[in-house]
């Protein structure tokens, strides 16, 4: 299938690559299907566009938060397993969305509301977590200095 993207043009892309967001997502709930792209061409690194297969303009810069936040834990409700099909935990992608305001070194995240992908069904949403110590603007690249304390 050819999809048309602000970023990269014209994309030939296989239909089983497609993702389904059942419901959307907020804020963008006419948007149902999207592909995941890595963001540059080796496929090495942590940071990911969501793409509408359906709107050209409308794409998220991701990043894998465990690649910044080891101790990231992101708990599914049994409803929210079974919505995306889940049988295998394995099978999950989670991935938070990435705001750069200025400067890359400046870039934030939404630990409190990634996006789950279920990889074997092809299946996704975005969930909010229950935990008051994950913000949406959290700081990507914390300076050695914060660190410490």
């Amino acid at each position: 299938m050819k999809i048309q993207t602000e970023r990269f043009g014209e994309l030939e892309l296989p239909e089983n690559r497609v993702i389904t967001f059942a419901k959307g997502i907020p804020g963008f709930e006419d948007y149902k299907e999207y592909v995941l792209l890595p963001a540059d061409e080796t496929g090495e690194t942590p940071f990911f566009f969501l793409q509408s297969t359906e709107h050209a303009e409308v794409s998220f810069f991701l990043v894998d938060p465990f690649s910044f936040f080891e101790d990231y834990d992101v708990k599914l409700a049994d409803q929210q397993v079974e919505r995306l099909a889940l049988e295998d935990p394995s099978d999950a992608i989670v991935l938070t969305t990435v705001t750069v305001k200025g400067e890359m070194k400046d870039a934030t995240t939404n630990l409190k509301a990634p996006l789950v992908i279920n990889n074997a069904q092809q299946l996704g949403m975005q969930i909010v977590l229950d935990n008051k110590t994950y913000q949406i603007k959290q700081p990507l690249f914390q300076t050695a200095d914060a660190r410490q304390v």
